[in-house]
Parts: C-alpha cells; sequence; structure tokens
C-alpha cells in the first residue's frame, strides 16, 4: 500500500527487518534495517531507501527504542515534503557554528521524549542568548568555557534553571563530542549554583477526601486513574506507555520500561490488592496492544502526553478545589506511608529504586517530622537518676 506525499510523491510501507523486531523474541545479533521505496512522479523508477542506524545499540530494548524513533522521524521527514531523491550524498556536512553544532547534536539524541522536549526548549534559550552576545557566527572550533559559562548565565533566570540548562547543554556536548566536533565537554567544569531545597507539598488528609469524592462524582476516569497511579510506584510517564499486554492481572503486576540513565530496562511492578478493582475496572473491554491510558483516561489507540494529566490536576483540582499540592505529590505521599508501614528499602524498590537514597532525600516527605517526633520524646536528662 502506498502513501501519498507532498508534490505528487508517493512512499511505500516502512518495513523493519527482522520483522519481529518490536517483540522479546527479536535477535540483536544480526543487522536491522527500515526500508522502504520512494516514487517521484518525475522519476523513471523508484528509490529504495535503507535505515541502520538503530544497529549502534547493543541492547534489545535500546535497539527497539531507537528503530521507533528512526520510523517515527522518518515518516515526518516525508510528510514535510523530502525527496529522497535529492539525497546527492551521505557524506556528513560538519557544522560551523554553535548553533549549528546544537542543531545536529539534537537530531543524534537518544533520550525519553519527555527529555528531548526539555532540551529543544532549552536549545531556543541558547539561541536567544547566543544571539544576544553576538554570537551568531561563532565557530564551534573557537568555543570555550568561557562561552559556554556566558550563555548559561543569559538563558536562565533563576539558579535552579541555571543548574537545568547545564545539565542539557552538557548532554548536547557530550553528543558532539563522540562525534568528534569538540574536543571536550568543558560545561562539566562549570560549577552547578546553589539553590534552595522547599519542602515538598502533599494533600492533608481532609484534603485527601475532598479531592477523592469530587473526582469520584464529576470526572470517575480522572478518579480511577488517580488511584491506580497512587498505588502503582511509577512515574507519569511510564504510565502513559503502558499497553493492555503489559497487564498481568492474574498475577497482579504490570511492565514498564525505565528509562532512566544510559540504558533502558524491563521491570515488572506489583499491582497492590487495594488497587486491583481499579485496575479491572480499567481493562474492562479493552483490546490487546492498546494503551492503558488514552484519550479520555480510557484504554485505546492513541498514546497522549504526560504533561495532560498535570493539566487536569490544575484544572479539576487546584483550580476548582483551591487545593495547592500538584498531581504528582501523590508519589511522594505513598512513598512516605510505605516507609512509615514497611521500611525505606521496601518503598524504593516499589519505586523501582537501585538504593534507598531517593526515598530518603527526596520521596519520603515525612522523614524530617518522624526524626524531630523520637527526639522530642527522648527522656535522657541532664542529672542521671
Amino acid at each position: 500500500m502506498k502513501t501519498n506525499l507532498p508534490n505528487g510523491c508517493t512512499v511505500s510501507e516502512l518495513s523493519v527487518f527482522p520483522s519481529d523486531w518490536y517483540t522479546k523474541r527479536a535477535k540483536i545479533n544480526t543487522k536491522w534495517y527500515i526500508m522502504y521505496r520512494f516514487y517521484d512522479p518525475l522519476q523513471a523508477k523508484p528509490k529504495q531507501v535503507m535505515l541502520k542506524g538503530m544497529n549502534s545499540f547493543k541492547t534489545l530494548i535500546e535497539r527497539q527504542e531507537e528503530t521507533k524513533r528512526l520510523l517515527s522521524k522518518e515518516i515526518e521527514l516525508l510528510k514535510s515534503g523530502h525527496n529522497s531523491f535529492a539525497k546527492l550524498t551521505v557524506e556528513r556536512v560538519e557544522p560551523t557554528n554553535l548553533i549549528d553544532a546544537f542543531n545536529l547534536a539534537f537530531t543524534k539524541l537518544t533520550v525519553a521524549p519527555i527529555t528531548q522536549r526539555d532540551i529543544k526548549s532549552a536549545i531556543g534559550k541558547f539561541k536567544g542568548a547566543i544571539a544576544q552576545l553576538g554570537w551568531n557566527n561563532l565557530e564551534v572550533k573557537d568555543v570555550s568555557r568561557k562561552h559556554f559559562r556566558e550563555i548559561l548565565d543569559k538563558s536562565s533566570n533563576t539558579d535552579n534553571r541555571f543548574n537545568k540548562h547545564r545539565s542539557y547543554l552538557m548532554i548536547l556536548v557530550s553528543v558532539l563530542c563522540e562525534m568528534e566536533i569538540i574536543h571536550s565537554n568543558t560545561v562539566r567544569d562549570i560549577k552547578k549554583r546553589k539553590t534552595t531545597k522547599y519542602l515538598r507539598e502533599v494533600l492533608t488528609d481532609q484534603e485527601r477526601i475532598i479531592v477523592n469524592d469530587y473526582l469520584k462524582e464529576k470526572y470517575p476516569d480522572f478518579h480511577r486513574f488517580l488511584h491506580i497511579f497512587y498505588h502503582s510506584g511509577a512515574r507519569i510517564s511510564e504510565m502513559m506507555r503502558l499497553k493492555v499486554t503489559d497487564i498481568d492481572l492474574p498475577n497482579q503486576r504490570f511492565k514498564i520500561i525505565i528509562k532512566k540513565g544510559a540504558n533502558y530496562h524491563e521491570t515488572w511492578k506489583i499491582i497492590k490488592t487495594i488497587a486491583l478493582p481499579f485496575w479491572e475496572e480499567q481493562l474492562d473491554g479493552a483490546v490487546a496492544n492498546q494503551f492503558v491510558f488514552s484519550k479520555g483516561l480510557k484504554a485505546g489507540n492513541s498514546e497522549i502526553q504526560p504533561y495532560q494529566i498535570n493539566k487536569r490536576w490544575y484544572l479539576l483540582v487546584k483550580k476548582k478545589l483551591g487545593i495547592t499540592a500538584d498531581f504528582y505529590s501523590l508519589k511522594h505521599l505513598h512513598t512516605s506511608e510505605v516507609v512509615e508501614l514497611l521500611s525505606d528499602i521496601e518503598a524504593a524498590k516499589h519505586n523501582s529504586h537501585t538504593s534507598t537514597a531517593m526515598v530518603n532525600t527526596v520521596y519520603d516527605v515525612n522523614r524530617k517530622k518522624r526524626n524531630i517526633s523520637r527526639v522530642s520524646s527522648l527522656e535522657n536528662g541532664f542529672v542521671k537518676s
């Protein structure tokens, strides 16, 4: 089947070898590729196009993710009017200025979609800073740590934003170093700024009752998602990627891909018995390979973006009920309760953390309160009896 493209061109279906590339059975000890035929009415014969960019990834999950990215990117390129016959050479054109270098590095990123979106936004800020500094024609070979520091200063209006931009800039320059366009990642030598770590606000017991009753009556689909997420120990982005085939209700577990650090990996997460009725209701009538949470937070064929959850919470809870705590604070709230009922070790396992560090420093919002309580009740008087 052919798909119509701009300018009267058409393209055959994009096929992937091996055909089972998206399954756990796919082998990575062979070369993978994407192949299709491009038809131009001005050309006598179609052009066969082959993409092999995924073969540098050595784990199955990473290669599958890169294949998905390549497919999506190529389809988007074709729909935008790209003509495969225009590819006269595959020789890489080296960027001369810093803006072109950032744009090139962005196309080579292998990060989670939400991180990719944030980096794209940061590049926009970097471009604005470069223009203000009059460095539009600054050549890559002349860039130093001083230039990166001034770009960060110009593009960041708070210390927290400076540190975020620093991490994104470090990722981009790391890609350029790997491509041997820049010789060293001097962004690492730029120190982070000191920031104030504020206490995480969570729902009070009374607010939990108000939110639960209101959503149950007015927005039952969001109410169901709230309970599933609260007990899941997962991130919002991980929940949005869930498919029906990832759920194993008889064994009370669901499978996610953790996209953090250099390597992605699959893991099973527990479905608590208290949350099981919500999962059963969510999956009632769902079809295999559908996303568990699609449009309207019902099972469906299209993936929705994680930000839509926070948007719903803002519109339906913050604005209408006057609640100030954000949606993700539910994970902090649940983690604290798991620590109190079991231990920080069990809480870390439930959240798929490799140690208790994140639980103790970030998610356990009641940790300091418990420590204060224990100390305040001590009876170690100055005079020993």
